[in-house]
């Protein structure tokens, strides 16, 4: 979109209502800027704060910081008690556009488990997770089918797992990444600190290999923005002001996308528009695509999540397990991290991309990849929103 110079003026002359912003937020939102914050780097602490004491309400608390697709928090739970609940899925954020058989939508069920089982072992508790006690649930059926039971008890030996310092510094980071290719060492240190998985976690720092696949990322990339379903669905998430994000606190923004300082306010002012018209319109989906390819050609090592056998829910579940724990050692060791799977998912357009990739990384025919992520380095720091933990609660 060109601006013309008498659209520019007029759009210039709304700067000073910026300078409210901050106070006008304060006013309108109970949860702001400032409690973010502290839910990011004390989740504990802000929990009490709130007046939750009981362990079991810290820890639901802390664990819907987990990473998940589209910043949909696709969770809910009833409490059976103070040491045991129930998680179900919200069937109400299926993103059956590009998750049609609910792949992502397991992986982070198994982020939520697997972040409140370090939660309950940083409160000195261990944790007992039972997956479908009552039988898998259906995409019509998250509502009366729990996913998981999870009962916390008070541990009986101080061993603890160093991973959960990693939370008041994991967040998706999509920013350019800047800085010489990761080693062997840092990459070996990631994955020994985030042991044990339940997959295979195999990653690449070769020019060559990279050169072969960052290519097929971004071609499934502009692919997706191109498909209109799929680029339908990320404007129905996305959130551009600050009152759609804080009343909201969920969804996409341009801010969790990379942008900051004069780039973004030029983008909300001027560039990014949320109606269908705008948003499908080729000069939007070619600024999406370009903003894309900066940043997959600036990775500087990629990982890849890899299953063998069944590729069941379970299997879904124990990946997002994986993928929380992988995620916290590199916040530990302050590594970037960005998942990419648009090359990776279910409906026929992106498993083109799929066998391109299992044969570049010569897959056997039982292997298939979960997840897919950059790495790299970055300063850039935007924590995405979490909804109130009341919303996830169920009556029991």
């Amino acid at each position: 979109m060109k601006l013309s110079r008498e659209s520019f003026l007029k759009k210039s002359l709304a700067i000073g209502g910026l300078v409210s912003i901050a106070s006008l937020q304060k006013i309108l939102y109970a949860f702001g800027e400032k409690e973010n914050k502290q839910h990011r780097e004390n989740p504990i602490a802000y929990a009490e704060s709130l007046g939750y004491t009981e362990p079991i309400d810290q820890i639901l608390l802390t664990a819907i910081l987990a990473p998940n697709s589209h910043n949909s928090q696709p969770w809910k739970f009833q409490k059976v008690s103070n040491r045991e609940f129930l998680l179900y899925g919200d069937g109400d954020k299926q993103l059956t556009e590009i998750d049609p058989i609910n792949r992502q939508f397991y992986h982070t069920q198994g982020c939520f488990l697997e972040l409140c089982h370090l939660t309950a072992d940083s409160l000195m508790f261990d944790t007992t997770i039972k997956l479908f006690p009552n039988g898998k649930p259906t995409k019509n059926t998250f509502s009366k089918t729990p996913i998981a039971k999870v009962s916390i008890q008070p541990k009986t030996k101080c061993v603890h797992d160093f991973l959960f310092s990693g939370v008041r510094q994991r967040r998706m980071n999509r920013s350019v990444y800047t800085g010489e290719l990761l080693n062997q060492e840092e990459l070996e240190g990631i994955q020994s600190l985030g042991k044990p998985f339940h997959q295979t976690i195999q990653w690449t720092n070769d020019p060559m290999t990279l050169n072969e696949i960052l290519p097929v990322l971004d071609d499934a990339f502009a692919m997706e923005t191109n498909r209109y379903v799929s680029n339908e669905l990320n404007r129905k998430w996305f959130r551009l002001t600050e009152e759609s994000m804080y009343t909201n606190r969920d969804g996409l923004t341009l801010e969790g996308n990379g942008l900051s300082g004069i780039k973004l306010w030029f983008a909300k002012k001027f560039f990014v528009d949320l109606s269908k018209e705008s948003w499908h319109s080729e000069d939007s989906k070619k600024a999406g695509i370009e903003m894309f390819r900066s940043q997959v050609y600036s990775s500087k090592a990629l990982v890849f999540f890899i299953s063998e056998g069944k590729d069941d829910e379970t299997t879904w579940i124990q990946t997002g397990r994986d993928f929380m724990r992988y995620s916290l050692s590199c916040a530990v060791k302050q590594i970037a991290f960005h998942t990419m799977n648009q090359a990776v998912e279910d409906y026929p357009e992106s498993r083109v991309y799929t066998k391109q990739l299992k044969e570049i990384l010569k897959l056997k025919p039982n292997q298939e990849i979960q997840l897919i992520a950059r790495l790299g380095r970055s300063d850039y720091q935007f924590d995405s929103l979490r909804r109130d933990l009341k919303s996830f609660l169920m009556d029991k």
